[in-house]
């Protein structure tokens, strides 16, 4: 009579490729709920922003005053690499260029806004019509890029 001591190698086997399928579900599991909050967090800092423009734009009309307008026109910065990089790309109007501004974080900041650029990249405005862009590109699943804009 065979003796019968402990798992078998197959058993063994089947729970390691088990625990393993387990271990990259979560894993996977988790990268997308990382990336659709990152994604949800830039979609937020985009309505802050749209909302300071709203009002920016408002307080030039009063006070007459385009000065007020904050960032610097796209039109000034086309041989920034950031910004020529996104202007290839043909997202936005080439014939109405002057009419879109590159939010530094300095003035993000002098906006009172407590938020950051993302790293190589820049957020874009028009106060015209309160569109907001941000020219870093994302991919979901190794999707197609996608650029977030803000109606």
């Amino acid at each position: 009579m065979k003796s019968e001591n402990g798992m078998g190698i197959i058993a063994i086997i089947i729970s390691v490729l088990i625990i393993a399928l387990i271990v990259f579900w979560a894993y996977r599991f988790f990268e997308n709920t990382v990336d659709e909050q990152k994604i949800e967090d830039i979609r937020a800092n985009m309505l802050l922003i749209q909302g300071k423009c709203k009002i920016l734009q408002e307080s030039t009309k009063i006070n007459n005053n385009q000065d007020a307008l904050k960032g610097t026109k796209i039109s000034d910065m086309q041989n920034d690499g950031i910004i020529s990089g996104f202007l290839k790309k043909n997202i936005l109007d080439s014939t109405k260029l002057d009419k879109y501004y590159a939010l530094s974080d300095e003035d993000l900041s002098s906006m009172e806004l407590d938020i950051k650029n993302e790293e190589n990249s820049y957020y874009i405005v028009n106060y015209e019509d309160n569109t907001v862009f941000i020219t870093k590109g994302y991919t979901k699943d190794n999707s197609k890029e996608i650029f977030y804009q803000l109606d």
